[in-house]
């Protein structure tokens, strides 16, 4: 079994991974970055990227560009048959994930990180600094981030009398998209519909297990998407992700950072999933460069980057929670919540709210 060193080791190279890997690796940090899955490949998610990241991400990947997407300017909600339309200012892009980890991947390795696809971490141990274990290998680091996601060996929860929810997307063929950002609301779950290029749709679903097992199930939940959809042509088969629970963001797991998913699953209507994750991940790398400097100890980077990431981003999921239970609230209550966000200036700031904050 080979043993070899590194100052961190990132494990999940999704979009808080890589960005993690980059920014550490441009600071002269000696990185590995592992993925248990090899690249590229689809994933369930809105491949939403809010205006705020777009910056980040392109500064993140360098000489690496991605194809030109469509901008998005408008948001719009369809619930109990009512529809709002709010502003998306500046615009955002909906990236696929099959483009975009790729690329932020290979960022990555010309960062200066060694990578390895197809690497499963079997144990994190903690003696000092820590040994990494693959079936293969084993490492170790003066560091770790985990950014494997909501759900993986390294990250579970106690989940026993929980709601469970199901995620489902897929791209679809439909000439001329809106070039808008479509959320169809439905007792037990949304989709959200984003234009991927000129004739590609992104439907992204997530409903409560027991209602739908399949994007068709889910269409057939509401009037509006079941219209729409019936003349879609299916590119692939669906992915789905399972199971899905909501918690408060934790900053540390077993000693280790943790960022992305792995840190906070915010609701995915708020489209700030992708940011949260470049964002998130872009500060963990942030915190661990002076700890590797002698600046601090590792305790004292985990605070840091504790509070950090609680001045940033909480407000994001704690806004987004608000919404999901104004969502969920009896339809008397939604139809007020939907009639004051169509008051001047209301939609932005709701918007605004569930979007993390800068530096």
């Amino acid at each position: 079994m080979e043993t070899a060193e590194y100052d961190l080791i990132v494990a999940g190279a999704g979009p808080a991974g890589s960005a993690c890997a980059i920014t550490a690796a441009r600071a002269g940090v000696r990185v590995l970055l592992l993925e248990k899955d090899r690249f590229p490949r689809h994933k369930v998610c809105g491949e939403f990227v809010s205006s705020e990241s777009l910056d980040l991400l392109r500064g993140l990947l360098g000489k690496k560009t991605l194809s030109p997407h469509i901008l998005v300017r408008s948001a719009r909600f369809f619930v109990d048959h009512k529809r709002l339309r709010l502003p998306v200012s500046p615009a955002a892009q909906c990236v696929p994930r099959y483009e975009l980890d790729a690329a932020l991947f290979r960022a990555a390795q010309e960062a200066g990180a060694t990578t390895r696809e197809g690497t499963t971490i079997q144990e994190v141990r903690r003696a000092g600094g820590f040994a990494v274990v693959t079936a293969e290998n084993s490492f170790s680091a003066k560091a770790v981030v985990n950014a494997t996601g909501r759900w993986s060996k390294l990250r579970q929860f106690e989940v026993a009398g929980k709601e469970r929810w199901l995620g489902l997307k897929a791209h679809f063929r439909e000439p001329s998209p809106s070039p808008s950002v479509d959320l169809y609301f439905f007792p037990g779950g949304y989709c959200g519909v984003t234009p991927v290029d000129a004739d590609t749709i992104n439907a992204c679903a997530m409903v409560r297990a027991d209602l739908a097992r399949s994007l068709e199930e889910v269409f057939a939940q509401q009037p509006e998407l079941r219209s729409r959809s019936r003349a879609w042509q299916p590119l692939f088969a669906a992915v789905t992700t399972s199971p899905l629970y909501f918690r408060e963001p934790e900053t540390e797991a077993g000693g280790m950072m943790l960022a992305g998913d792995a840190a906070g699953f915010i609701d995915p209507f708020a489209g700030d999933g992708i940011s949260l994750a470049l964002q998130s991940g872009t500060l963990a790398a942030e915190t661990i460069v002076p700890f590797l400097a002698g600046k601090y100890s590792w305790e004292d980077a985990l605070h840091e980057y504790r509070s950090a990431y609680q001045k940033r981003f909480a407000p994001a999921f704690r806004n987004a929670a608000r919404l999901r239970s104004a969502l969920a609230a009896p339809k008397w209550l939604r139809n007020t919540a939907l009639t004051l966000a169509n008051m001047p200036g209301i939609g932005k700031m709701l918007v605004r709210g569930t979007r993390a904050r800068g530096r």
